[in-house]
């Protein structure tokens, strides 16, 4: 290393931003699931069958189970979900443009399902409003993810066909 660099390196101004300092780079924090607070667990008696039924909360739950907070509930009606929260897009399904949900995903546990994959956390993925793909365990909405990237790889594709094909048309109606 010369001199010039060797000085330049150790004079560096104090007031440069962390991210350009020597060192070890920060590495990013997982902060999406806190397993800081302890899962709430709730009992109830199940109405059907007069059965008294505990199942403690999935991590992340945002329910707030009012459906038990009485102590007496349908099991079957019991589960836990975490939500990405809405988008919408303005879909003409009826002549004229509607806000419709879609690629909604929502990960859920249903702890007293008679099939035990729902008794699992798993996705229920709303395509587009009320049209679902359920029960998707992490490979199966890994596939459900690769084909959509899949479709929009082609979508961009088609979208920058559609920009020079615009740029054509328009410049061969102006001769």
């Amino acid at each position: 290393m010369s001199d010039t660099v060797q000085r330049a390196a150790h004079s560096l101004p104090g007031n440069l931003p962390a991210a350009f300092l020597p060192g070890i780079p920060q590495q990013p924090q997982r902060s999406s699931v806190s397993m800081k607070k302890a899962p709430r667990t709730w009992t109830f008696t199940d109405r059907e069958t007069g059965e008294e039924k505990t199942f403690t909360c999935m991590v992340g739950c945002t329910d707030d189970h009012s459906e038990i907070r009485e102590g007496v509930a349908v099991a079957d009606d019991v589960w836990c979900l975490k939500s990405m929260g809405e988008l919408t897009l303005p879909i003409n399904e009826h002549g004229q443009p509607e806000e419709l949900s879609v690629l909604r995903a929502t990960m859920n546990v249903d702890p007293f399902d008679r099939r035990m994959a729902q008794r699992l956390p798993h996705i229920d993925l709303e395509v587009m409003d009320g049209a679902f793909i359920e029960g998707l365990d992490p490979d199966g909405f890994e596939t459900v993810i690769n084909s959509l990237q899949h479709r929009l790889d082609q979508l961009r594709a088609m979208r920058a066909d559609l920009v020079a094909t615009r740029a054509a048309y328009i410049e061969q109606a102006q001769r």
